[in-house]
């Protein structure tokens, strides 16, 4: 497999960025308008559920974005800024999430990064259940108050599964690399080279479009489930005077095409010419597959 893997490397080679056709995509979010983004909430039909968005305004040259209380699981959204990606995509952002008076989120459930979602036709008017499909990493606090995580999670036909890995706080950077059927969540924290993997998804999803951006979310201490989730009650809802302590800062984010191309053919891909599929690739394989 790493002979595969090598020679696919060497076919491909690295593109230059002057010829790569997402890096139009990027924002450096230096500017003082938002502009080029999809927002979940008005393209669906959602309530907006950001209590604070600004452009240079809060931090110098970054977006910045507050939560009220939300959450992306299971058949619950929460805000999401997209552009539409066919195809293979190198994504990475540098953010941080951090608390009103410090350097950790308040409360749980407080993350906020990157997530691709596969487009779907249920809205705000014609809400179905089941129909999620998306990935993402977020960097914030999870289930223990105080302390910082990676949130890596995957959703299947709005069936949610998640992993919580302990990071540092602060500026950090993550990366979503999908390679056909294969997609790599990556993680590295402020001046580091390397980049760590946190998580890899795999699955047959034949449609090339997929909504790729910045999510983020967050739990207030003052709600409390007072029965079976309901995610069209919930959904449909913002608690603004529920008390939350998340804040989420993005200096870029940067869209690319990966350097590892895969087949077209789904069959090819599943029968061993996607090698990143390959169960027993090592985290270092995949360090050489995905690059710097």
């Amino acid at each position: 497999m790493r002979t595969l893997l090598a020679s696919l490397l060497l076919l491909a080679g690295v593109p230059a960025m002057a010829d790569d056709d997402l890096t139009g995509l990027s924002d450096e979010f230096n500017g003082t308008e938002l502009a080029g983004w999809t927002r979940f909430d008005e393209v669906y039909g959602w309530p907006d559920k950001l209590k604070a968005v600004d452009l240079g305004k809060t931090t110098p040259g970054a977006l910045h974005l507050e939560p009220y209380d939300v959450a992306w699981v299971r058949d619950l959204n929460a805000p999401f800024l997209f552009k539409e990606v066919q195809g293979d995509f190198d994504v990475r952002a540098r953010v941080r999430v951090k608390g009103a008076e410090g350097d950790i989120p308040g409360g749980t459930w407080s993350l906020g990064g990157l997530m691709a979602r596969v487009p779907n036709s249920s809205t705000a008017a014609d809400w179905r259940p089941r129909a999620e499909n998306w990935h993402f990493i977020t960097t914030g606090v999870g289930h223990a108050p105080g302390r910082q995580m990676t949130e890596t999670k995957s959703t299947v036909n709005s069936y949610s599964s998640l992993k919580l890995r302990p990071f540092p706080t602060g500026w950090v950077e993550l990366r979503l690399v999908r390679m056909g059927m294969v997609m790599v969540a990556l993680a590295r924290p402020e001046g580091q080279a390397k980049w760590q993997v946190r998580d890899r998804f795999y699955r047959m999803e034949f449609r090339p479009q997929m909504q790729v951006g910045l999510i983020a979310y967050t739990t207030s201490p003052d709600t409390r489930p007072t029965g079976p989730e309901n995610p069209e009650v919930i959904n449909r809802s913002v608690d603004k005077a529920a008390r939350v302590d998340m804040r989420m800062d993005v200096d870029w984010i940067r869209f690319s095409r990966p350097r590892l191309k895969t087949p077209a053919d789904w069959v090819e891909q599943v029968s061993g010419g996607n090698p990143m599929a390959d169960p027993n690739l090592s985290e270092e394989a995949i360090l050489e597959a995905v690059g710097s």
